[in-house]
């Protein structure tokens, strides 16, 4: 898709870009809005409702998220906060995030599902969040090319580091044989042929979806 296709089905989705993102964004990091978008309808199939927010405090409808990887207490970049009506307790949607896996190690999620509570903790103590606060991590390909085995090694490397079954690789290609032979049946999901309102889309949203009902009830009183 190109890059004005790929803003259309945001702003479609989720709402106005800001002029200065609009600016800056390459085609991945336009993906990556695009695929934080099907994590939104996720959480709203879930059953949550979501507001976009700059500093937690004030609702937004002006979006800038990040460009490259960055701190989750860093300012001026667009979230999602996420209410349940059976919890008290909250879910965050981040873009471009560092989080720290089992070896103590941060790495970058592209789309990261966490909670509240651990998001609260990084923005106070101004530390990276835990993979133990990661409901769920997309890593995104915006490949014209099916990605080759050392990315598929690559992911599976991540899932070690942040569990297996929290993680999700999604790119617009078609899959080759060989790293859907190595991802399959290693605990995490592999999405290919993934554009805004394809099929795979359709399974990531409820592949999310799942996981978020998931956490609601491991939430409930």
């Amino acid at each position: 898709m190109t890059a004005q296709e790929l803003i259309d089905n945001v702003e479609s989705a989720i709402g106005v870009l800001r002029a200065d993102y609009r600016g800056h964004a390459t085609e991945s990091d336009l993906y990556e809005a695009a695929l934080l978008a099907i994590g939104v309808a996720a959480v709203r199939a879930a059953g949550g409702t979501t507001t976009f927010t700059d500093d937690l405090h004030t609702a937004t409808t002006q979006l800038r998220f990040r460009t490259g990887p960055g701190n989750l207490w860093s300012r001026d970049f667009t979230f999602v906060v996420a209410d349940f009506p059976t919890t008290t307790r909250t879910l965050e949607l981040h873009l471009g995030v560092m989080v720290v896996g089992a070896s103590g190690v941060a790495h970058e999620c592209d789309v990261a599902i966490i909670t509240n509570d651990e998001a609260t903790r990084s923005r106070v103590h101004r530390a990276h969040p835990r993979a133990s606060g990661l409901v769920a991590a997309i890593e995104a390909k915006n490949y014209a090319a099916s990605p080759g085995l050392g990315v598929g090694r690559a992911f599976l490397g991540l899932g070690s580091e942040l569990q297996q079954n929290k993680c999700n690789l999604a790119f617009p290609a078609t899959s080759s044989t060989n790293i859907g032979r190595l991802i399959a049946r290693k605990g995490c999901e592999c999405f290919d042929e993934l554009t805004p309102r394809s099929p795979a889309a359709d399974r990531l949203s409820a592949h999310l979806e799942q996981r978020v009902r998931n956490w609601v009830r491991s939430q409930r009183q």
